[in-house]
C-alpha cells in the first residue's frame, strides 16, 4: 500500500544517476504515446493494450532504497495511513478471502504495510499467514503491534518454495513493483495449483477524473494525479487480467472498493455517498461501469495437479461480483 505524498515522492528523483526506460509489462517494447505528466515525470500509454505507465524512472535500486527508508518515515504515519484510513477496506477484503477458502490455508501478503490485513487471520488456527514488506518502519510496526511474521525486503529475495501458498495478496501495492512481469511469474510459482491471487488496484477512471479536476486548478505539466515515482504502472482490470494471463492465471472475480477513511466528518459523508453510488453502478453493470476508487481483483492458478486440502472444494470459476 502506498502513500500519496508529492513532496516525499520527488526526493527520490533529486540527483539520481541515470534514467531507465520502462516498457509495457503486457506488450513489451510496444509503441507508446505521451499521456501527460505526474510529479514532473512523463506518463505514457501503450499503443497495444492502453496501459498507462511511467516512461522513465531512476534505476531500480534507488527506488527500492526509497521504499526501504523514506516512503514511511515513522510509525505514526504507518498507523494513520495503513490502519485508520484503511481498516474498513482491509476487513472487507479479508472476508472475501475467507469466502474463497472457508477451511483456511497458507496466505502471503506482499506489501504488508501495517499488517492490519494479516491481523484479520492471525488468531484463526485454520490460517497460516506471513507477509513481505520493504519498509523497515512498516515491517517493525506489523511485528510489534500484531505479532506477525513479516519478512523485511522484496519478494524475489526470499525464495519461497514452489506451490507453497494457497493465497497470495497484494493490496494497493502491485502498481509500485518495478518488475511486474517477474513478480507476477513468482506469484504463480509459489502458489499451489488452484490457489488464488488477490490484487487491489486504484480505480483507473476514478484517478483520471481526479486528474481532470486538477487541470482546472493548475496549469503546466503536473496534470495527472497518479503519484508517479511511487506508482509506476496504472492497471485497469483488463490490463491486469492480461498480465496475469501471460503468467498462467485465470480471472475469477472482481469487487469495487472504497476510498481511504478521512477524519473530516463532512468529507467522510460525501465519500461514503460516492462509494455507495460507484459500488451500485459497478454491480448493476457487472463491472462495465467502473468509477470506484479501488478494485479488488481475484485470479486463480489452474488446478492442473492434485489440490491442497484447503482449496480442493473451492475451484469453481466466479463472475464479477
Amino acid at each position: 500500500m502506498t502513500i500519496d505524498n508529492t513532496q516525499t515522492n520527488l526526493r527520490i528523483y533529486n540527483g539520481h544517476s541515470e534514467a531507465v526506460t520502462l516498457h509495457c509489462p503486457v506488450c513489451g517494447p510496444e509503441d507508446r504515446k505521451v499521456a501527460g505528466y505526474s510529479n514532473d515525470l512523463q506518463i505514457v500509454s501503450c499503443c497495444g493494450c492502453g496501459l498507462m505507465y511511467v516512461g522513465e524512472s531512476p534505476p531500480i535500486d534507488e527506488t527500492e532504497d526509497f521504499f526501504r527508508e523514506e516512503h514511511v518515515p515513522d510509525e505514526e504515519l504507518a498507523e494513520t495511513a495503513y490502519v485508520y484510513k484503511r481498516q474498513h477496506s482491509l476487513k472487507r477484503e479479508a472476508q472475501l478471502i475467507r469466502g474463497l477458502l472457508p477451511d483456511g490455508g497458507r496466505l502471503l501478503d506482499v506489501g504488508t504495510a501495517s499488517g492490519l490485513f494479516l491481523a484479520q487471520f492471525a488468531d484463526d488456527r485454520d490460517w497460516c499467514v506471513e507477509g513481505v514488506e520493504p519498509s523497515r518502519v512498516s515491517a517493525m510496526y506489523a511485528r510489534r503491534n500484531f505479532n506477525l511474521k513479516v519478512h523485511e525486503g522484496y519478494l524475489r529475495d526470499l525464495q519461497f518454495s514452489r506451490d507453497h501458498f494457497d493465497v497470495v495478496c497484494s493490496l494497493d501495492a502491485f502498481l509500485c513493483h518495478r518488475e511486474p512481469v517477474e513478480d507476477m511469474e513468482e506469484f504463480y510459482r509459489i502458489l499451489a495449483p488452484g490457489g488464488y491471487l488477490a490484487i487491489e488496484i486504484p480505480g483507473h477512471h476514478y484517478r483520471l477524473m481526479n486528474s481532470l479536476l486538477t487541470r482546472f486548478r493548475r496549469r503546466g505539466r503536473n496534470t495527472l494525479r497518479l503519484n508517479a515515482g511511487v506508482n509506476f504502472y496504472y492497471y485497469t482490470r483488463e490490463t491486469l487480467t492480461k498480465l496475469a494471463a501471460n503468467a498462467g492465471f485465470e480471472f475469477v472475480e472482481s469487487h469495487p472498493e472504497a476510498m481511504p477513511r478521512t477524519p473530516n466528518s463532512l468529507v467522510r459523508v460525501l465519500r461514503n455517498s460516492y462509494d455507495a453510488s460507484a459500488s451500485l453502478l459497478y454491480r448493476m453493470t457487472g463491472g462495465r461501469v467502473h468509477i470506484a476508487a479501488k478494485e479488488f481483483c481475484i485470479f486463480q492458478k489452474p488446478a492442473t495437479i492434485t489440490l491442497s486440502s484447503s482449496i480442493r472444494s473451492n475451484t469453481a470459476k466466479r463472475k464479477v461480483a
